[in-house]
């Protein structure tokens, strides 16, 4: 199944048309998991535009989604200064942390849906770019 898509985007609200290339893939992949993965498309794509670009449309979001043979990976980049996504390290299985959703500040909630939903999630170094990886549900 190895394809890749790659999307400039201006405003999370263009990722719905961008979507129909893309979603046969995660149907395809994940099978009854695609919303929450789409989900966590959506929400890497959404923080890149709140606090990279701060709500502006006049920059490009990059969004690369490669399906390989066992795995997707994702990509998300914007021109924004970064941040320090060191505080959101979890050494531990996310999957088994249910944290009260007063205890967390609305900023932060959605790398929390991306540590749940997500087998990895890691950022460069300057904290403007993301990267995601799921396994397919066949691959264990």
């Amino acid at each position: 199944m190895k394809t890749s898509f790659e999307i400039n985007i201006k405003d999370p609200k263009e990722l719905s048309e961008h979507r129909k290339t893309y979603y046969p893939n995660l149907v395809r992949a994940f099978g009854q998991d695609q919303l929450l993965v789409d989900a966590s498309i959506s929400e890497a794509v959404v923080n890149a535009w709140q606090h990279g670009h701060h709500k502006e449309n006049t920059l490009p979001i990059r969004l690369k989604i490669s399906f390989l043979d066992t795995k997707m990976i994702v990509r998300v980049s914007d021109s924004g200064e970064g941040f320090d996504w060191r505080p959101y390290q979890v050494k531990s299985d996310v999957r088994h942390w249910f944290p009260d959703v007063d205890e967390l500040d609305e900023d932060g909630r959605g790398i929390v849906l991306l540590l749940r939903v997500m087998d990895v999630i890691r950022y460069n170094e300057k904290g403007n770019e993301c990267l995601l990886m799921k396994k397919y549900v066949n691959q264990g």
